[in-house]
């Protein structure tokens, strides 16, 4: 990678993901965004105001007047002088793209999650491997200062076993979008949403032995149990409700001698005794974390350790497996992801 001007990015994807990962690249120092793709010319321009999400983030108008512009995310795959992709483009587009960007000798950052299908994350994995490029998915939780906080609380022990831990994410349906409501391509709010949470109880507790599924109402929810034997409970709940429902999220995470949770009042814990505080953790914004972090490892040519594809596939896995309880009324099935 030339050292005069960085690492060379380019964004396959201008939605609200797109630009949130445009802001933050634009805080990181050795990193050129030397092109974007968007059918949308409004986007191309810079100006990213009208773009929707479900998070309260600035978004605004963009200086691209150095970057090449594309209409096709496939013309910025091709793009010789990259050194490296961004992609954030529809779900059903993941693998496609990052096939491609892999096989053209680029690193790939590919948004969550993964793919649809069990066999895309294989393919992505194994060409990244035959290739000898960095692929990362971005888990954003993984470098969220709640979760990172939960992480030490969890394998830190000080407060004993974990005896249960139960995940909250939710949000009215996504039809700001035109892609996100349709289950062909975004795989739902299983898929979509609540990967992070997925990924977070694979992360911390394993591969459970079992797991069960149900849904708590329209359009599109769920709540999953994973059963540890001699393990903590824990559960996943939420997905997409009515349009207009506020985007919330939390956990809730019992030890033997104490609690830690977040949710509207802030992280909070509580110990045996009685004893309750506000945590204080770091302001530091997990987006620009995220891409700093794979930045570096495609500038040292080494695995994401943090955030490894192998995990991200995992966690698609059990994604599925919970679909598959929930279209079955509960039914509780083996897991061997």
């Amino acid at each position: 990678m030339p050292d005069n001007k960085g690492v060379r990015v380019g964004i396959a994807g201008l939605g609200f993901m797109g630009a949130t990962h445009l802001s933050a690249y634009e805080e990181l120092q050795g990193v050129e965004i030397a092109a974007v793709s968007s059918p949308n010319p409004r986007s191309r321009s810079g100006d990213l105001s009208a773009v929707g999400g479900n998070l309260d983030r600035p978004l605004g108008r963009h200086d691209l007047s150095a970057a090449r512009k594309y209409g096709e995310w496939r013309e910025l795959i091709d793009d010789p002088k990259l050194d490296a992709v961004d992609i954030c483009l529809p779900t059903d587009l993941h693998a496609p793209a990052a096939i491609a960007a892999l096989e053209g000798g680029k690193h790939v950052l590919c948004e969550k999650p993964m793919a649809l299908s069990a066999d895309d994350c294989e393919r992505m994995l194994a060409t990244a491997k035959r290739h000898g490029r960095v692929l990362m998915i971005g888990q954003i939780l993984r470098f969220w200062p709640e979760y990172l906080y939960l992480q030490d609380f969890v394998k830190a022990g000080r407060y004993g076993q974990i005896r249960s831990a139960t995940f909250t994410r939710r949000c009215g349906l996504p039809d700001w979008s035109r892609w996100l409501p349709d289950e062909s391509r975004s795989g739902g709010a299983v898929i979509d949403l609540l990967i992070h949470d997925i990924d977070q109880a694979l992360l911390l507790f394993g591969t459970p032995a079992r797991i069960a599924a149900k849904s708590i109402g329209e359009p599109d929810t769920l709540m999953g149990t994973l059963i540890y034997p001699g393990g903590p409970e824990v559960r996943i709940q939420g997905g997409w409700f009515p349009s207009g429902t506020p985007l919330s999220m939390g956990f809730q995470v019992r030890a033997d001698r104490a609690e830690l949770e977040w949710g509207p009042n802030g992280l909070t814990l509580s110990d045996a005794g009685g004893f309750r505080e506000i945590v204080s953790v770091s302001a530091a914004d997990a987006y620009r974390e995220e891409l700093s972090y794979f930045v570096d490892c495609c500038r040292a040519g080494k695995p994401p350790e943090r955030c490894l594809p192998q995990e991200s596939a995992r966690a698609l896995k059990l994604a599925l497996l919970l679909k598959q309880s929930r279209g079955s009324g509960g039914e509780q099935l083996a897991c061997s992801v």
